[in-house]
């Protein structure tokens, strides 16, 4: 089996990871929202070695899983925690839950 990258043409030596990006910081313009907010942006700061750094104000997600159970009958239905025996909504039947 021939390496992908080498299928490719890509030489990762010296090469940057994919999807990542030095890119300059564009002057804001001075009658931009955030400059006439009193500076809600973070000053954005270049380092020597080119990379961009930036402060944002972190924020949560929270994250769900979604269960689809599927009856004998044919009858399928979501449920958000993963239970031991349910009863299909169309049948009325009991069942065992199994993954």
């Amino acid at each position: 089996m021939k390496n992908v990258s080498a299928q490719r043409g890509h030489a990762r030596s010296g090469a940057q990871t994919p999807g990542l990006a030095v890119v300059p910081p564009a002057p804001e313009p001075q009658n931009s929202p955030a400059s006439r907010a009193g500076g809600s942006a973070q000053p954005v700061s270049t380092l020597e070695s080119g990379i961009v750094v930036r402060e944002e104000e972190l924020g949560s997600v929270k994250a769900q899983r979604l269960y689809k159970m599927r009856c004998e009958c044919g009858r399928s239905w979501f449920e958000l925690e993963l239970p031991t025996l349910v009863e299909c909504p169309a049948c009325k039947k009991l069942g065992l839950v199994s993954a």
